[in-house]
């Protein structure tokens, strides 16, 4: 049997390195065991939530909030959301948000752009600004564009900025019975908010939200240039279409990041385990999978109007015998836009401080890309909440 020597010890009698080492390897040993029962957990919850996802089809999780049709007209309708949960400490991303119930019910009209489908502000159970709006207390509606089909190619901006919006509006006070209403608008849907309000002097509107919405067409980068310089020969070709398909929309939408194009699988598959990254995977899937056609009228106004001739900054667009003067908007206006946004740069958003007559006014610049400001990880807090206690510190 070999013999069995002490551990050493220092002249203080305390054991030497190489035996604390040893020690802190048994210590080491459960925290080490907690890392591995983690990653098996995670390998196996990925496992299933693999299969359950390759089963699935994207759009199973939008649009979940419920709702009542309110009032149609042709293919637009307005939505008036349920209100089942109202907390008045809600959780909105990883920040506790606290407001007081004497400010709730206060009517908030959302409008989506005209390409995309009216749940982009609804895409799964925690990346929904619907629900938020909600749980934290105020009355949500939504103005639902519908899907032009072939027929509908003769519409153009008038008919959406002139008819719908404002009915959508009369609507919304008339079934909430209150005077004054919010208006918070994505990308285009922000344009549509500030475009009625100037074009109809509505001092009904209390407060206007927009969100990637750009002003400046000539600081919209790459895409201006190419409608600047192509703009006669992208005419043409719209003539020839009609409407613009959903999937031309769709597939210039993902080229403005092709990389994240390819990648995009690559970070589903390491976070596959966690199911919110997951569900809001099919969310943005679906987003960016199922555009609508854009009416042709409407699509080469804009294109001449406002991209070409940048006439919106200047206050010179005009709907039928109106004018869309951005300086008498004098209700508190919100910005926000996406410092990494290669559809409408920061620049492009910002300049809407310079033209409207707002005195209180304020723009703020958030993480994120076109789709990440309105739906990315950081919008709850960064976007939502500070949309809602915004709204709140003005409404209220």
């Amino acid at each position: 049997m070999p013999p069995v020597y002490p551990p050493k010890t220092d002249s203080s009698g305390q054991p030497t390195s190489a035996a604390t080492a040893s020690s802190g390897a048994f210590g080491r040993g459960p925290k080490m065991l907690r890392r591995i029962e983690k990653t098996a957990v995670r390998a196996i919850t990925g496992f299933v939530n693999g299969i359950e996802w390759w089963q699935r089809d994207p759009t199973d999780v939008v649009d979940r909030a419920p709702y009542d049709v309110v009032f149609r007209n042709g293919i637009t309708s307005l939505r008036r959301y349920h209100c089942q949960v109202q907390d008045e400490n809600f959780r909105v991303g990883t920040e506790l948000v606290h407001f007081e119930a004497a400010h709730r019910s206060l009517p908030v009209l959302l409008i989506p752009p005209l390409m995309v489908q009216p749940w982009v502000f609804d895409l799964a159970p925690r990346r929904s600004l619907v629900k938020t709006l909600l749980r934290l207390g105020f009355d949500v509606f939504l103005l639902d564009f519908g899907a032009p089909t072939k027929a509908d190619e003769g519409l153009s901006l008038d008919d959406y900025v002139r008819r719908w919006v404002p009915q959508a509006v009369d609507a919304t006070l008339e079934t909430s019975g209150k005077s004054g209403l919010a208006l918070v608008g994505y990308c285009m849907g922000g344009l549509f908010a500030l475009m009625h309000t100037a074009v109809a002097d509505d001092k009904r509107v209390k407060a206007i939200v927009t969100i990637g919405s750009p002003i400046d067409a000539h600081k919209m980068s790459l895409l201006n240039f190419f409608i600047r310089h192509g703009h006669s020969e992208i005419e043409a070709l719209s003539k020839k279409m009609g409407n613009i398909p959903g999937v031309v929309s769709s597939t210039a939408f993902r080229l403005t990041n092709p990389l994240k194009t390819v990648t995009r699988y690559s970070d589903l598959f390491v976070n596959l385990w966690n199911d919110d990254y997951v569900a809001g995977f099919d969310g943005v899937t679906a987003w960016t999978s199922h555009f609508v056609d854009y009416p042709g009228d409407a699509f080469r106004q804009l294109l001449a109007d406002f991209m070409k001739d940048n006439k919106l900054k200047a206050g010179k667009m005009a709907f039928g015998d109106r004018v869309a003067d951005l300086t008498k908007i004098e209700c508190p206006v919100l910005a926000f836009a996406g410092k990494r946004d290669q559809i409408v740069p920061p620049d492009a958003a910002r300049e809407l401080l310079a033209v409207i007559g707002s005195k209180d006014k304020t723009f703020r610049e958030v993480a994120g890309g076109h789709m990440g400001v309105m739906a990315g990880r950081g919008a709850p807090t960064q976007v939502w909440a500070v949309t809602a206690q915004w709204l709140t510190e003005r409404l209220g």
